[in-house]
């Protein structure tokens, strides 16, 4: 049997097998769409803002803007209750660099970072859970995209690089072409969400620093829990 060529992602791990997730209407015509910032591991946050949105209930698909583990105190936890309610992601630079992490650790037992030390206590289902995790999540029917960090304007999404899609703030122009290209840094360019011209109307995360990032076409929801700021949520 043939096998399909699976690019890997920026942190040297076996790319999605599904890199851009499209959900179908019939299946959540019936439900609330909840869409969360970064979680970082902040798991009682979290389980606050589920309690307080009473987005725990059925009828309710909560949609994660990925960097759901690292650097807080509960990251296991926070996959834990993902899994449990059900609830889909996107794979943010964070999320992968802790897969990394473990798959490293396998390869050179004694050597795990003291601040990730956690990952060895992911069950084999949740660790499946994180490698599954798609760049991007498309809502057609609302027209709507689910990424962790931006989009390149102009660039198809199937066209769209993981590295750019995980890792981007800003967008600077091609001094030749004029067409845009993505930067990590955001103090050069122009934050990619304030050029966005959609559509799609595009949810992502990422950006702590710019907090709450509310243009015409795209919506950051990185409002910096992590950092002492909060966790925030919305329904479509």
């Amino acid at each position: 049997a043939g096998s399909t060529f699976r690019p890997l992602t920026p942190y040297g791990l076996p790319g999605p097998v599904v890199p851009h997730l499209q959900l179908k209407e019939a299946e959540l015509r019936d439900k609330r769409l909840f869409v969360i910032g970064d979680v970082h591991g902040c798991h009682d946050e979290l389980a606050l803002l589920l309690e307080k949105a009473d987005a725990t209930r059925a009828d309710v698909q909560v949609i994660f803007v990925g960097d759901l583990v690292n650097k807080g105190p509960k990251n296991v936890e926070c996959v834990e209750l993902a899994r449990r309610i059900g609830a889909l992601c996107v794979r943010g630079n964070h999320d992968d660099v802790a897969l990394s992490v473990l798959r490293n650790s396998r390869a050179a037992p004694g050597l795990l970072p003291a601040q990730s030390e956690w990952v060895a206590e992911l069950s084999a289902e949740s660790e499946q859970w994180l490698l599954d995790l798609p760049y991007s999540i498309h809502l057609p029917w609302l027209d709507v995209i689910v990424v962790h960090a931006g989009l390149v304007p102009g660039i198809p999404l199937s066209q769209q690089l993981p590295e750019d899609m995980m890792h981007m703030r800003n967008v600077t122009r091609d001094e030749v072409t004029g067409a845009y290209v993505a930067s990590r840094k955001s103090t050069e360019g122009s934050a990619w969400a304030s050029v966005w011209n959609g559509p799609p109307h595009v949810y992502f995360g990422h950006d702590a620093r710019r907090k709450l990032q509310l243009e015409r076409h795209a919506t950051g929801l990185d409002t910096g829990c992590v950092y002492g700021g909060s966790l925030s949520g919305l329904y479509l």
